[in-house]
């Protein structure tokens, strides 16, 4: 009888001893792996080598707010160009940005070009690299750095990354995998050290797979700079 009590427990060990360790939830793999599912799978995202959109902005600057419709063409970590305009204008006079391994360039109303001041590039390359971080699969690349962070204020997990290419950044993720919050600090564009950053990511918008955050906000040092609405969304190889 004492040898028949045995063979259950027995085969529960043996269960136990063959089954896969249990993986933390809070595990940076973890948290990545179910951040690129949230936003559309591995073979999505990497079809998404170039991002484009449109939509309408805001930028805070002070008591001031400047009312944008902003067109936007990234390559993360090679170049972007954006176009924008204020919404209260009629006729619309529209001022161009680009950035690409050369350099930067700044394309006025009047179409006079000009070379995008260094300290201007600086933070601009830096904020652009954002986008880079967002489309997860790079954080897999080799030379990235991935570490745990106990969680925010809200509970959400969080990675501490470190890549070469882009400012290091907190990202923190939401009970769906998606992410919610990224921090970082980048160079201030007018040369004058550094500014803190917070983006804020929600809704979603959806294209050849990849599911986007359709609204982003940034804050400055703690006060809003910047919000994006996005209406019109596209990836490209």
């Amino acid at each position: 009888m004492r040898l028949l009590a045995l063979v259950p427990i027995l085969a529960i060990l043996a269960a136990c001893a063959g089954a896969p360790p249990r993986r933390d939830a809070a595990d940076p793999e973890v948290l990545l792996e179910r951040a690129i599912a949230a936003a559309g799978g591995e073979r999505a995202l990497d079809r998404a080598r170039s991002l484009s959109w449109e939509g309408e902005a805001e930028v805070h600057a002070g008591t001031t707010t400047i009312p944008l419709r902003v067109r936007t063409r990234v390559r993360p970590f090679a170049s972007a160009y954006s176009t924008s305009w204020r919404r209260d204008e009629t006729p619309p006079r529209p001022r161009q940005m680009r950035i690409d391994a050369t350099g930067g360039e700044l394309v006025l109303p009047d179409g006079t070009r000009r070379p995008m001041p260094e300290p201007m590039l600086r933070h601009e390359r830096a904020q652009f690299a954002v986008y880079g971080l967002m489309r997860l699969l790079p954080l897999r690349e080799a030379g990235v750095r991935r570490a745990p962070l106990p969680p925010d204020a809200q509970g959400r997990p969080g990675i501490r990354v470190e890549h070469p290419l882009a400012p290091p950044a907190d990202l923190y993720f939401a009970p769906d995998g998606r992410l919610a919050v990224l921090t970082n600090r980048v160079p201030a564009a007018d040369g004058n050290g550094e500014v803190t950053q917070r983006f804020l990511f929600d809704g979603t918008v959806e294209a050849a797979g990849v599911r986007w955050p359709r609204r982003l906000r940034i804050e400055h040092d703690g006060a809003p700079y910047f919000e994006l609405r996005i209406e019109r969304f596209e990836v490209s190889p």
